[in-house]
């Protein structure tokens, strides 16, 4: 049995082994996020309740982890250097 890599992120289906990918469709969902684009609308008994319920520290998170990836797997990743300090006295 194989396990399909590739996943629907909203209306773009995409190989979760190509993280540039992954990243591109993840910061379409924050977008739609932000501007209250994803919104599920429920009707009970002629009642209609409206939910929105972003997480988007999580969503956040998973971007920068896929875009940590790209970088690595593209080459274009900065370096981060870092001077120490120290003085005589």
């Amino acid at each position: 049995m194989t396990i399909s890599s590739s996943v629907r992120i909203g209306a773009d289906t995409i190989d979760i082994t190509r993280p540039c990918d992954v990243v591109g469709a993840l910061k379409k969902m924050q977008l739609k996020l932000a501007t209250g684009g994803l919104r599920q609308t429920v009707r009970i008994d002629g009642e209609e309740v409206t939910f929105q319920s972003p997480n988007d520290r999580r969503l956040a998170s998973l971007i920068d982890q896929y875009q940590a990836e790209c970088d690595r797997q593209s080459g274009s990743g900065r370096r981060v250097r870092y001077a120490k300090r120290f003085r005589f006295g």
